[in-house]
């Protein structure tokens, strides 16, 4: 377990409203398993002349695409917008 944490910006209702339990749940576990990369990927304290926000980032998995950024000051990923792609073999 890392020390980042991730949130819905700007909430939950405008990144993953309508979709279903199972496919939140997936966006759930995707956006942990980037927010402790991104731990990783940051170990240390930012430079002073580091701004701490990186550009938007994209990340797609299975029939899933997030868009996030990541807030290293604040050590949290922010999961702006997701895509998710129905299976057509399933109702």
């Amino acid at each position: 377990m890392s020390d980042w944490t991730w949130e819905y910006e700007p909430d939950a209702d405008h990144v993953v409203g309508g979709l279903a339990p199972r496919i939140r749940a997936d966006v759930d576990a995707l956006a942990q398993r980037l927010a402790d990369a991104a731990a990783v990927r940051y170990s240390g304290e930012p430079s002073d002349h580091e701004s701490g926000v990186s550009g938007i980032r994209d990340h797609a998995e299975g029939r899933l695409i997030v868009w996030y950024m990541e807030h290293r000051r604040l050590a949290v990923l922010l999961v702006l917008r997701v895509q998710h792609w129905p299976d057509p073999d399933q109702d």
